[in-house]
């Protein structure tokens, strides 16, 4: 039976990331949204993420040998929303180098493991940078190869959109293996430290939404890569461990979605509440407390269809892949409605960047290009659908 109550131990997490968002996040959002307009590399609260560590939030993911939880996907989920609500950017880069490090936890070699695991979690400023195809997104994408030299391999190339491009210590990337054809399948990854020779930040992306998460270009020209540094599940059609811990955790950008849906509604619920119109707060308007109610109704269906698919990740046996696509498509679409609807809300305000609901809108449209748009993932969920009813019915 599904289960939603959560333990003592996880509402204390939720309870202390919140905190952290208040104290740490909320203060410093506009502003640093303001800086990255004028300096795309430079809006990133490094102090903020040493504090986070400090807290031991940053290891939450990796076994209690290294300062971890062993945390599941439906913590993930639960703390992220928490973070996600108070600044998008910042809870965009400490998800990935979750995600990362749990990657490598599910896919590495012991050797691996031991090698760089430890780098990630004694490092409070250590950030993991994602290169990586993820779960949907079509090989054709890549514009980096690999080539064999020996025991190892040599990186050339390019790789757009990658997740802390400037910010990362630690990258995970795939390659086309040189000479495949394009969409063969014939993909490899690598685990690449910042400093090895042959990587060079390329051009930081100066985007609408999500500023604090800086995303950026990286150009590899001859970068050897010993052997021992490929993920040992990285070759092939990505039906192995990768792909399979990719699905399992697409629960996560369902949250996305929720933290900042919520986030809008309850700015919403704020200003409805001093805003004064007609003679009375504009909560007592019937078409405003209709849209909130709305609002409200399309944050929990998405928290509890994420939660769910979470659940389902978290317990053997019980892990649908549909589901998960499903939390991301419906999570992700309802979050730019819900912030829409706060700008409504707002009028003529909601348009100024003296107010918060801009923001949450732009940073909610991010939401529409986890890894491919919708259009692509409904196609793939709709496969999915029609393989499921055609063996139900051999």
């Amino acid at each position: 039976m599904v289960n939603f109550a959560l333990t003592e131990d996880q509402t204390a997490l939720k309870e202390e990331c919140q905190k952290f968002g208040e104290r740490q996040l909320q203060p410093i959002a506009d502003e640093r949204d303001r800086v990255a307009s004028e300096d795309p590399e430079g809006p990133f609260p490094w102090d903020a993420l040493k504090e986070f560590s400090s807290l031991g939030l940053k290891n939450l993911p990796l076994p209690k040998k290294w300062g971890g939880a062993d945390m599941g996907v439906l913590t993930h989920c639960v703390l992220l929303e928490e973070l996600m609500a108070a600044e998008a950017g910042f809870a965009a880069a400490v998800h990935q180098s979750w995600k990362l490090a749990g990657l490598l936890l599910e896919c590495g070699t012991e050797e691996q493991k031991s090698k760089y695991i430890p780098m990630f979690a004694e490092d409070d400023t250590c950030l993991l940078g994602d290169g990586t195809l993820g779960p949907i997104t079509p090989p054709d994408d890549l514009r980096l190869t690999a080539a064999r030299e020996g025991s190892g391999w040599v990186l050339d190339g390019k790789k757009r959109f990658v997740g802390c491009g400037p910010l990362a210590k630690l990258f995970i990337v795939d390659a086309r293996a040189r000479g495949a054809a394009p969409g063969s399948g014939e993909t490899f990854t690598f685990i690449v430290p910042k400093n090895a020779p042959g990587v060079r930040l390329g051009e930081v992306h100066d985007k609408m939404g999500t500023r604090i998460f800086l995303e950026s270009e990286l150009d590899f020209e001859k970068c050897r890569i010993p052997g021992e540094d490929v993920l040992p599940d990285g070759a092939g059609n990505g039906t192995g461990t990768k792909s399979r811990y990719f699905g399992k955790i697409a629960p996560t950008l369902g949250a996305f979605g929720v933290g900042i849906a919520r986030a809008a509604l309850e700015k919403a619920i704020e200003h409805a509440l001093e805003r004064v119109q007609g003679g009375k707060p504009i909560f007592e308007h019937d078409i405003v407390s209709l849209r909130l109610a709305e609002m409200k109704v399309n944050v929990d269906v998405a928290r509890d269809l994420v939660w769910r698919a979470a659940w389902h990740s978290d317990n053997p046996g019980e892990f649908e892949s549909g589901l998960g696509m499903t939390s991301v498509l419906f999570a992700s679409e309802m979050a730019p409605r819900v912030c829409d609807a706060a700008i409504q809300i707002f009028g003529g305000y909601g348009f100024m960047r003296d107010y918060p609901v801009q923001k949450y809108w732009r940073d909610a449209i991010g939401c529409l290009f986890h890894g491919e748009t919708h259009d692509t993932a409904r196609l793939k969920l709709g496969r999915l659908l029609e393989t499921e009813n055609i063996q139900g019915r051999g």
